[in-house]
């Protein structure tokens, strides 16, 4: 998981109603004063295994401080983890629209916390996944907008360079007919360079060394469009001596062994 504490990734009256959220095994449900609620969400959520049950103890108080911004945000965050959780694409899509509703909630009630700015950011991501091309590039713009906000607010957060590094790479990547399209929309092209999106790769690296493997396999990606071969080598090694714990984790690894693999070519 790396050595910092990272971040892995408005509420609805109807969101029960298609999946039910599933109940604690005690009946009593235990009441948490704030502090002590978010503290014990934050560290469940730092395993995959917790992350459940840190969505769980947020739907229990959420009668309750549904109108906290420090809850709202989290409560988001949450709704994110159980779409990265989730295998069924009905539920992946019902989780990352309530998730998307409740974190637009809490930027317009507080609209200089980034981490408000930072999860609907990244529930714009996880909604555009399931619409067509011409929503996928609004959301990206979205996405894009919120996560240059985040920054601003928390520049020492490595999560928003990782999660900006993936944009631009993402973006350098885009065809013809993509550009076109966004320009269409925006009045612009989206433009960057993997060189940009290797910038943000770093700066995730220099914040926390060792963030992540998903960081270790992008530089290596980057460095090996841009031939950098020893570069990319080393990043991939390094990826080798960190735990894979998540699932993303696991997507990683298998994308750097086939990196590793072209490069030994």
């Amino acid at each position: 998981m790396g050595k910092c504490l990272r971040y892995i990734t408005a509420n609805t009256d109807t969101e029960e109603q298609s999946f039910p959220v599933p109940k604690a095994f005690n009946i009593h449900v235990e009441e948490l004063n704030l502090d002590v609620l978010l503290q014990k969400v934050d560290h469940l959520r730092m395993s995959e295994s917790g992350k459940s049950e840190s969505f769980e103890l947020l739907c229990d108080h959420k009668e309750k401080f549904r109108d906290e911004i420090e809850f709202m945000w989290r409560f988001a965050r949450a709704y994110g983890d159980m779409y990265e959780l989730s295998t069924d694409t009905q539920e992946k899509k019902h989780y990352a629209n309530i998730g998307k509703t409740l974190s637009e909630r809490a930027i317009n009630r507080a609209p200089m916390n980034g981490h408000c700015h930072l999860w609907y950011a990244v529930l714009c991501g996880y909604v555009s996944e399931f619409e067509g091309l011409q929503n996928k590039i609004n959301y990206g713009h979205l996405f894009k907008e919120h996560l240059d906000i985040a920054i601003k607010l928390l520049p020492e957060e490595p999560f928003l360079y990782y999660l900006k590094g993936r944009y631009c790479y993402t973006v350098s990547k885009l065809s013809w007919i993509e550009k076109k399209m966004a320009a269409t929309l925006f009045g612009k092209v989206p433009s960057s360079t993997v060189e940009e999106a290797l910038h943000s790769f770093l700066k995730a690296e220099e914040l926390c060394p060792g963030y992540s493997i998903p960081n270790y396999m992008y530089l290596a990606k980057c460095y090996t469009d841009l031939e950098e071969n020893q570069n990319a080598l080393k990043f991939c090694n390094l990826a080798l001596l960190l735990p894979t714990v998540t699932k993303e984790d696991k997507e990683a690894q298998k994308e750097m062994q086939k990196v590793m693999t072209s490069l030994k070519r």
